[in-house]
């Protein structure tokens, strides 16, 4: 019974006269569009030797995405589906009017809106058919199947068959038998056209959803968009975060360092003051060299990146703020990402031990071996314990491992036993990281590659 109820719900359905209201009305709209697209291309084409025909063409092409518009708006609102905004055509804010003008011509929506009118001149006559069918035929079986009964129960004076001759009534009589005995597969017909017409909306629904809408290589175009600025988003925030945080870290580490001896040693917390005060213009260098990048701006005037080459100007750094840093170093020449990486790893690491850890001495180490540069950072134990559920939660130890999984190498972070905090990375400088068994000190990471 419920599929008996589905079947004939579409008689009744306001989507089915909707889809009959749309067929109706879009014939002859069919018919205005394909007559204007012909005519305009035509036109422009045989007057494009005198110039005037260019105008044409470039007028008609111009109008094929305000058209479309409005037909996907029309078959949304009547056909009762969404279809997703096409994405702007490439070109359109060019400031030159002849680059905006041959840009018409490579957008894929405007030749997709033709597409649909061209589809349009075939479906609409079609579809005009059955809206027709089905206006009339389920109103002429239900009517048939009422007169038979009228006949029957003796309520048919008004068909005036009184005064007919005997071989008039007998045509009736057999009309209304056959009817009589029919009406059963009459009414099972009346949805028939209903559900007709409902297959023509869903074919006018899939051809709009591709034509009007948004294209494949738009939505492909559209992913790559927002790929491409959420991974600007989360570079910008790990420069801040290891850029400016650094700086502000140390600065908090200096603040407190000098208003604990302002007193007994002035000369120690102006030395503080002049080192803040030196950082604080480098964080808003920094900060101008992000939002150079935001912006675009010519990469020839921004600041270059730090590299290996930078870790013993870190270093000393932190000790002008005060941290205790026994450092090991070895900056021989690197690939410039890994010199980067490496920079990162070290400038977190003294970070997070300023922040987590004040007071605790940190050893530093860097040291290449033949097929990987290796990084060893090392605070406490000694002063305020690391809170190292804090330091494992920070988007900073995130950002180190996924520095170095990205480039190939291999992590290994996390507290100590003693109270401290150490973090090991090795950075690849071939290829691949070899295998464990040379007996390195840093055989621990490289087991992860063992074949």
């Amino acid at each position: 019974m419920h599929a008996l109820g589905r079947y004939f719900s579409a008689l009744w359905d306001p989507r089915t006269w909707g889809a009959v209201l749309y067929f109706v009305i879009s014939l002859p709209i069919a018919i205005v569009l394909f007559t204007y697209a012909i005519t305009g291309y035509a036109v422009g084409i045989g007057l494009a030797i005198v110039w005037v025909g260019l105008f044409v063409l470039v007028g008609v092409q111009a109008s094929l995405r305000p058209i479309g518009a409005v037909e996907r708006v029309m078959a949304m609102r009547m056909l009762g589906f969404s279809i997703p905004q096409p994405l702007p055509p490439r070109g359109a804010n060019d400031p030159k009017l002849v680059h905006r003008a041959l840009a018409l011509f490579g957008d894929a929506g405007s030749w997709w809106v033709l597409a649909w009118i061209a589809a349009r001149i075939v479906l609409a006559p079609i579809a005009f058919a059955f809206a027709i069918v089905q206006l009339v035929v389920p109103i002429s079986l239900l009517a048939a199947v009422v007169i038979v009964a009228l006949h029957y129960l003796g309520l048919d004076g008004w068909l005036q068959i009184e005064n007919a001759t005997a071989d008039e009534r007998a045509v009736v009589d057999t009309v209304m038998f056959w009817t009589a005995v029919g009406s059963p597969l009459l009414i099972a017909l009346m949805p028939a056209p209903a559900w007709i017409v409902r297959g023509l909306a869903a074919v006018h629904r899939w051809l709009a959803s591709n034509a009007l809408g948004i294209c494949g290589r738009d939505v492909a175009r559209a992913a790559t968009a927002r790929a491409e600025l959420a991974e600007e988003q989360v570079r910008i925030d790990q420069e801040l975060h290891d850029s400016i945080g650094h700086m502000i870290t140390m600065n908090i580490v200096q603040a407190g360092a000098g208003a604990h001896v302002f007193d007994s040693d002035p000369e120690f917390a102006r030395q503080a003051l002049r080192n803040i005060e030196e950082r604080g213009r480098a964080a808003m260098g920094e900060l101008d060299r992000i939002i150079a990048t935001i912006r675009g701006d010519d990469p020839g005037e921004r600041t270059p990146l730090p590299g290996i080459a930078d870790i013993p100007a870190l270093v000393e750094a932190s000790r002008d703020a005060g941290i205790v840093v026994d450092a090991e170093l070895d900056i021989a020449p690197v690939p410039p990402a890994i010199g980067r990486a490496a920079f990162g790893i070290v400038r977190e690491s003294l970070t997070n031990a300023a922040r987590h850890a004040p007071g605790a001495p940190v050893s530093v180490r860097v040291v290449r071996e033949d097929d990987a540069l290796a990084i060893d950072i090392v605070n406490g134990p000694g002063g305020a314990a690391p809170a190292a559920s804090s330091v494992r939660a920070s988007h900073g130890v995130a950002g180190m491992r996924d520095r170095v999984t990205l480039l190939g190498g291999r992590t290994a972070i996390g507290p100590l036993r003693d109270g401290g905090y150490r973090v090991r990375a090795l950075l690849p400088l071939e290829s691949t990281i070899r295998p464990a068994g040379e007996g390195s000190a840093w055989d621990d990471l490289r087991e992860e590659v063992r074949a």
